[in-house]
């Protein structure tokens, strides 16, 4: 079986068992569940486990589909819901529509993690990810650095993410 493969049957196998907290209450979860089963979409789910001592974050949701203007539709709608007292970190527009964001969602009042979703549309492949982890907002980029530094390991063969 090709090493992508593996590694995405890998990541849906944990999905199916980790615990559903990440990003529960929020709209942007109903994308992921809507649209992450679909023929030729990508869902990636990693853990704290996977990503305990290479960063701060404990939760990483990535969905990458076909774009599809009812799907970005309502991926922008979930976002502006789920934004309410959040705000915008970075956010590029094109024609008026929302080409690229990073979204900080409102931080927990008894919690010191921060929840972040960050979303990209490009004519062939839009991408949203869900964040969730105990660093502020202006330390997310450092974090995304160091997730793209991440190797993981499936069947003996190291795969850079």
């Amino acid at each position: 079986m090709n090493p992508l493969k593996q590694f995405i049957l890998l990541f849906c196998l944990l999905t199916a068992v980790l615990p559903a907290n990440a990003q529960k209450g929020l709209n942007i979860e109903t994308i992921f569940h809507d649209y992450g089963k679909r023929e030729g979409s990508i869902l990636i789910e990693l853990a704290g486990d996977i990503l305990k001592g290479h960063t701060r974050i404990k939760r990483y949701k990535s969905l990458i589909i076909n774009s599809d203007s009812a799907i970005v539709r309502a991926t922008v709608e979930s976002i502006q819901n789920d934004l309410k007292d959040g705000r915008i970190l970075m956010e590029s527009r094109q024609n008026g529509a929302i080409e690229s964001g990073y979204y900080c969602l409102t931080k927990a009042d008894d919690s010191d993690e921060y929840e972040y979703i960050l979303f990209t549309n490009k004519p062939e492949k839009m991408t949203v990810i869900y964040i969730r982890g105990n660093f502020a907002p202006q330390r997310l980029d450092d974090e995304l650095k160091k997730l793209k530094n991440l190797f993981i390991k499936v069947n003996n063969k190291q795969i850079k993410l």
